[in-house]
């Protein structure tokens, strides 16, 4: 299966809340949705890209981890690298 193809799986199983994570950079505060989170990463990433999140997104699932903790700092990393 594709890393593209497990992503998009793994976030319609998981059902995860909505939530809008808020990122401050540059004297600016962002809010990000998670629901945007997972546009990008399923549509916008490379398949490169798309490996490395699948890797530790089955990490967090095997320990029970909040994935919305990973979600949140893939957002800073967004607003630190597009604004």
């Amino acid at each position: 299966m594709s890393a593209k193809r497990y992503l998009e799986l793994f976030f319609e199983e998981k059902e995860l809340e909505p939530r809008i994570f808020t990122v401050e950079h540059n004297e600016t505060v962002h809010m990000i949705e998670s629901a945007l989170l997972q546009d990008l990463i399923i549509n916008h990433t490379s398949a490169s890209e798309q490996g490395q999140i699948r890797a530790i997104l089955v990490k967090i699932d095997f320990y029970n981890g909040d994935v919305n903790h990973f979600l949140e700092h893939l957002a800073q990393g967004y607003v630190m690298s597009h604004f």
